[in-house]
């Protein structure tokens, strides 16, 4: 009896065992299954991605696979509606139980203000919605941006494309009307490096500290002093030495490589800053970006898309062919299968020297028998770009030609 009873309990082990091992097969499975949808949908994500949007600082698609309460949905973020479009055709070509939330910008709680004017004399633009993260670039006080995402921080795209975070405290929104209000109205411009807008003509209390490229809407005027309006409404003088009304200000500039050089050693000494585009402090880029904006032509942000732009210029061994105001480009080449990088850019200013921002605007030499050679630099020229003659050709626009400066349909 004894011997039965361990017989059939052996068998019951034994019948136990492989109903487990079949349970945990089938979920082994069903696992595998997921693991391989994953990796299918994030490969279409990323194919998207990279179709639509190869460049991230002028094109928004964060968007994610998520799952809830059993159903495969689509989450986030993007600039495109027509990449929206794709990446959720081809998703549920694959499952067509995939839910769309993807949102495409500018997002709804804005409203109808999805214009803005940033209200400080140098705004800080950042990759993320907070103080601590990177700052990616900057934009000056009268600067109109497109509003893309609300919040305490608003995403924001300036006028040169860039898309980054800025504290909301930094624009004005607006709808609309008010923004082509805004655009229309007689407008002056502050030419020194830096200074100061007053209370009252002749006061020394202070509304604001103002620099080069800073525009406010023009209100009346003094012998000495313009009367202004920011564009949060505050009102302030401009001593009429520091500045001038644009429409004067446009008729006078002068694009030639003379004046881009000239202009370019008015920042002598400035300290370097990453993501600076200011007389305070600038990167590489934002040194360049800044001499072209004062004389009314809205380059691309970084070194690595200015270098996409302008005309091409062979560099020979003497660099004859290169022309005053030409940009330098410097970085690694192609080589070994890896692509060429671009990392830093200068102004050519003639006679082999050039003019940049690292540590502090200076000026360095290409000839090696000059007491200023570079020899770093030297080393890692890779090309140059020549931007006077190629205005309005892509990522070359003027203030007045730059969509964001004008008035919206």
């Amino acid at each position: 009896m004894r011997n039965a009873i361990l017989s059939l309990s052996l068998i019951a082990i034994i019948l136990c065992g492989c109903s487990q091992s079949h349970t945990l097969s089938k979920s082994g499975k069903n696992q595998v299954s997921e693991n391989t949808s994953n990796k299918v949908y994030q490969r279409i994500v990323d194919s998207v991605r990279q179709q639509f949007v190869p460049d991230s600082r002028v094109n928004v698609f964060d968007v994610k696979v998520q799952y809830s309460d059993g159903k495969t949905v689509l989450k986030g973020v993007t600039t495109l509606a027509e990449a929206k479009t794709e990446l959720v055709n081809r998703m549920q070509a694959e499952n067509q139980n995939i839910a769309d939330s993807i949102t495409v910008l500018p997002e709804k709680s804005l409203g109808d203000e999805i214009f803005g004017i940033v209200t400080l004399s140098v705004a800080s633009m950042r990759t993320s919605g907070n103080y601590s993260a990177e700052m990616a670039t900057q934009a000056l006080l009268g600067m109109p941006v497109k509003i893309l995402q609300n919040g305490s921080w608003l995403r924001v795209q300036t006028p040169d494309g860039y898309i980054s975070y800025t504290y909301s405290g930094n624009i004005k929104k607006m709808n609309k009307q008010q923004f082509n209000e805004w655009i229309s109205s007689p407008k002056i411009i502050f030419t020194e490096n830096c200074g100061f807008a007053y209370i009252e003509p002749d006061s020394k209390d202070i509304v604001s500290d103002l620099v080069a490229g800073n525009m406010l809407k023009l209100e009346g005027e003094t012998e000495h002093y313009y009367k202004v309006s920011y564009p949060d409404g505050r009102i302030a003088y401009v001593n009429k030495k520091q500045s001038q009304k644009t429409s004067e200000w446009f008729a006078s500039v002068n694009l030639t490589g003379d004046n881009i050089a000239t202009y370019g050693k008015r920042f002598m000494g400035t300290p370097y800053l990453w993501g600076g585009t200011s007389p305070k402090a600038m990167d590489c880029s934002g040194f360049v970006k800044t001499v072209y904006f004062m004389h009314g032509i809205i380059l691309q942000r970084d070194a690595s898309q200015q270098y996409y732009t302008g005309q091409p210029i062979n560099i020979d061994s003497d660099f004859a062919n290169l022309q005053i105001g030409d940009l330098l480009f410097f970085g690694a080449k192609a080589q070994n299968g890896k692509k060429e990088r671009i990392g830093h850019v200068g102004i050519y200013i003639g006679d082999r020297q050039f003019i940049h921002e690292a540590t502090q605007v200076k000026t360095g030499s290409l000839d090696p028998a000059s007491p200023n050679y570079d020899k770093y630099n030297a080393g890692r020229l890779v090309r140059a770009s020549r931007i006077t003659g190629n205005i309005d050709t892509k990522g070359i626009t003027t203030i007045k030609s730059n969509e964001f400066y004008q008035q919206q349909k």
